[in-house]
């Protein structure tokens, strides 16, 4: 029988690292603090976050394959911004993946657990759009349908969802400003809700179909050429020191923490 070594006491693994790395990354990308077209310097990135090289480069490989990050040959990665063509594949994913679920929900019949947690989402969102807090909208719009996938009880459907949610999220932060008003948001999902937990199956199916489609006529222009624009840590530099506090070797943080390098021109 064979046996692992145990990692020494008080240390974490570089596989841990960079599953911390990659969840920082990725809650700046979701929230706006890294907008699409901003290049991910590979150098900048790892002084800025005080960790070695390596993890930073397979916490943005896994980020590429999550939808987040995009690599351009010869060029960089960067924070994609979704084209038209884009959007309309994540939608035809979404909508083909919630149909399914409605129907095996409504079939089964709509239980008091599912309409109560989306009342408290569709609250917390009508809070969130009145605070014009468009990071935590993006957030419980996805908690929103992820809990209709959810109370499917398919893991395959719940699975194929999770692979898109990140760009689910990306796509929200890109269309919310062409809300005129964004009051709508809530009041579409509260719509849906009550007739979620009518149980009507045609008219729910009905109500999400023109979510979407309503959704899709808010999608911005295409954009064929890769971004341009460089990586800015001075307006990042929000993270708690506790998020980092520990970790594996090559990460530092206190006193004697390096200053954020300054951006430079893309050539």
């Amino acid at each position: 029988m064979s046996h692992q070594t145990p990692a020494p006491a008080g240390r974490t693994s570089k596989r841990t690292l960079t599953e911390v790395v990659t969840g920082l990354l990725r809650d700046r990308i979701l929230g706006g603090e890294f907008p699409p077209g901003t290049q991910m310097n590979e150098v900048e990135l790892a002084a800025y976050f005080e960790v070695s090289r390596g993890p930073l480069r397979e916490a943005m490989q896994r980020l590429v394959q999550e939808g987040l990050l995009v690599s351009y040959p010869r060029q960089g990665v960067f924070v994609p911004t979704l084209t038209r063509e884009d959007l309309e594949d994540i939608f035809v994913a979404r909508q083909a993946i919630e149909r399914e679920a409605l129907r095996r929900v409504t079939a089964r019949g709509v239980s008091a657990g599912l309409v109560a947690d989306l009342e408290v989402i569709v609250a917390q969102m009508r809070e969130a759009v009145g605070h014009a807090d468009e990071s935590a909208l993006a957030a419980l719009d996805l908690a929103f349908h992820r809990r209709l996938v959810s109370a499917a009880g398919s893991t395959r459907l719940d699975r194929l969802y999770g692979l898109i949610a990140n760009e689910m999220q990306l796509c929200f932060r890109m269309i919310v400003d062409s809300y005129s008003d964004r009051s709508t948001l809530w009041a579409e999902h509260e719509q849906l809700l009550h007739v979620i937990a009518s149980g009507d199956r045609s008219a729910a199916k009905a109500l999400l179909d023109r979510h979407f489609a309503e959704a899709g006529e808010l999608q911005p222009g295409t954009s064929e050429q890769p971004p341009k624009r460089r990586l800015h840590p001075h307006s990042h530099r929000h993270q708690d020191p506790s998020e980092f506090h520990e970790h594996a070797d090559g990460y530092r943080h206190g006193d004697d923490q390096q200053a954020p390098p300054q951006p430079r021109e893309q050539p």
